[in-house]
């Protein structure tokens, strides 16, 4: 189960990382067989998705490339995606609703304002620690480098 689950993540990691190497998640239409790719609307609940089973891949194997899925995946909020604009202001700890072809959709509604500050928090997580395998996967503080 968890070698399939791991190969889902790698397959949904991989059709939605731009040829710029950036997280360029389905838009809402999904992608239909044999149909187009749906590039936009793009959703806040896809790139924190990602981060959490990333997150849990990476806790689970100690891959990095679980860890660069999910740094990935969060930078979407922070401009790193189609458009090059944020759809995450930190300053005021918002999120919008999704990114449109011409932009932000400048809603912030309590969905994508969640979906922002649990990406947040689930990153500055896996940031602050690092797993040490011989102490049996557990994980400790980061020290300082």
């Amino acid at each position: 189960m968890v070698d399939a689950g791991l190969r889902a993540l790698d397959w949904l990691v991989r059709i939605q990382t731009h040829p710029d190497g950036h997280f360029s998640p389905i838009g809402n239409g999904w992608w239909g067989r044999n149909g187009v790719r749906s590039q936009f609307d793009q959703q806040p609940i896809e790139a924190t998705t990602v981060i959490l089973a990333a997150e849990l891949a990476f806790t689970i194997t100690d891959d990095d490339r679980f860890r660069s899925a999910a740094e990935m995946a969060y930078g979407w909020f922070l401009g790193r995606n189609d458009l090059g604009i944020p759809v995450a202001e930190p300053s005021r700890g918002a999120g919008h609703d999704g990114l449109t072809p011409t932009g932000v959709n400048t809603n912030q509604g309590a969905e994508s304002t969640l979906m922002w500050l649990l990406a947040l928090e689930h990153i500055r997580e896996m940031r602050q620690t690092r797993r040490t395998p011989a102490r049996g996967g557990q994980t400790v503080p980061a020290v300082a480098s």
